[in-house]
């Protein structure tokens, strides 16, 4: 017994520099973003916080504009810092496959937030919501508050290519159709800027004097299209509906510009992106795909506690 328990002392001195090891780990993230808006903002505070928490080291940037023009030769600047990890939200589907397969061969870990590729065999996880559902969310939304009136309704999409754009619209595509007493006349994508949505929308309006109702899947073309009803006075007659809840989306849902957001839960995104890139780095295991969900927002409702705890606040970039 006594040989037995001097063995038994031996084996846990000799791991104790393992365990120590583990412990102090403190991997390198870069956290590279599409672009500065809300969402992103709300995202950055979550990664800082869980940075903070499990002793990552990180660096946030975002790109000027939305796009793989933009963000690969982003991602191409981080890597030359040598990270353990990159978490970014893919501007497109496609487009950066090919440069996140190079990434991964220099020896980086991909993790994915919000956004996906048709090719995932290179990511060691992905944090997101499921966008289908917010698609159907959004068109439930929609439906709500118009009621039963009859009329068209229309989707103002910004690009396709984006995996969350086009799964929401999937979704939202799946559900409009079951509200007989509205006609879906289509999806119209007007680009990734404000101006662009609100200019393409405005013209739409005018050639549409019987539309009932708008949706939009992600920030900047809620804020056009809500731009564009301001501007035609017709916050009466057309009812609007969007996603995400920055503090200019909430601005305009209490003027009644917007009359109802799916909110998402960015902080909770980047939270868990740099937790699950801390227990890769430890050594753990992550699961492939972890959602989070979201809530429905309206003038009613947003500053109930319930609502009011996901709304984007806060600028970490």
């Amino acid at each position: 017994m006594k040989l037995f328990g001097m063995g038994m002392a031996a084996a846990i001195v000799a791991m104790l520099p393992c365990y120590a090891a583990a412990q102090d780990v403190h991997p390198k993230v870069e956290l590279v973003l599409g672009i500065q808006i809300g969402f992103h903002e709300a995202i950055a505070c979550g990664a800082r916080a869980a940075a903070d928490k499990f002793g990552a080291d990180i660096t946030v940037q975002a790109a000027k504009n939305y796009g793989p023009a933009d963000q690969v030769p982003l991602l191409n600047s981080v890597l030359a810092r040598k990270p353990d990890f990159i978490i970014l939200d893919p501007t497109n589907r496609t487009a950066l496959v090919a440069p996140l397969k190079d990434v991964v061969a220099q020896g980086v870990k991909v993790i994915a937030i919000d956004t996906t590729l048709d090719d995932t065999s290179m990511l060691t996880a992905h944090i997101g919501t499921d966008n289908i559902e917010v698609g159907r969310q959004l068109a439930q939304a929609l439906a709500k508050q118009i009621g039963d009136k009859k009329g068209k309704v229309i989707m103002i999409g910004s690009s396709p290519g984006i995996s969350t754009v086009d799964q929401r619209i999937q979704g939202f595509e799946q559900e409009i159709v079951k509200f007989k007493n509205l006609e879906f006349i289509g999806t119209q994508y007007a680009g990734n800027e404000v101006s662009q949505a609100q200019n393409m929308f405005s013209s739409i309006l005018s050639a549409n004097p019987d539309l009932i109702g708008v949706a939009s899947p992600s920030e900047n073309p809620t804020m056009g299209v809500a731009g564009a009803i301001r501007n035609a006075g017709v916050s009466d007659a057309v009812s609007a509906a969007g996603v995400d809840a920055s503090e200019a989306q909430i601005e305009l849902l209490r003027e009644g510009m917007i009359d109802a957001l799916v909110i998402q839960q960015p902080y909770e995104i980047g939270f868990k992106a740099v937790e699950s890139a801390v227990t890769v780095a430890k050594g753990g295991q992550v699961p492939a795909d972890t959602g989070t969900g979201a809530v429905i927002g309206t003038a009613a409702n947003i500053d109930t506690p319930d609502v009011s705890k996901y709304l984007y606040k806060g600028n970490c970039i």
